[in-house]
């Protein structure tokens, strides 16, 4: 079996409609970004969107920020189905560390829906603990639990 190389890379504007698509997938529609969505947090200072291909398709991608000089934000964390459980969201998430890591920022932050029990053990491998709930936080239908670690 050949193994197929993973390779993680800048955000290019032609990738726009592809992650869209992605993030439908990854989320219901009440919860993913719109198109204007991913346009507008683009246009933020400090937005970082990093892509995972292989055999140079998108499988998937990170949306975080630098929020001020010492915290970073996941935003999203999006793995197509297909391509889940093969390292992707490890290396995207390690690849924002190292990011955050070389701007000297001490720490990240995310949220997770209590029922994505695959992305709380994810993040829970990476080191991130639970620091609180947010009763609602999914426009009001579903609690999000906040996590963080250091970097």
């Amino acid at each position: 079996m050949v193994e197929t190389p993973l390779r993680i890379r800048d955000f290019y504007r032609q990738d726009l409609d592809v992650l869209y698509a992605i993030d439908r997938i990854c989320f219901p529609a009440d919860i993913a970004f719109s198109r204007r969505d991913f346009r507008d947090f683009l246009g933020q200072g400090g937005s970082i969107l990093r892509i995972a291909d292989v055999s140079a398709r998108i499988s998937g991608f990170l949306l975080g920020r630098m929020e001020k000089s010492s915290l970073g934000r996941i935003i999203t964390l999006d793995v197509v189905p297909g391509a889940r459980r093969c390292g992707i969201g490890s290396a995207l998430m390690e690849d924002f560390h190292r990011i955050l890591e070389r701007n000297g920022v001490r720490a990240a932050v995310l949220e997770v829906g209590t029922g994505n029990l695959g992305a709380l053990r994810l993040y829970e491998r990476m080191n991130y603990r639970r620091i609180g709930t947010l009763p609602g936080y999914y426009n009001g239908n579903e609690d999000a639990l906040r996590m963080t670690r250091s970097i």
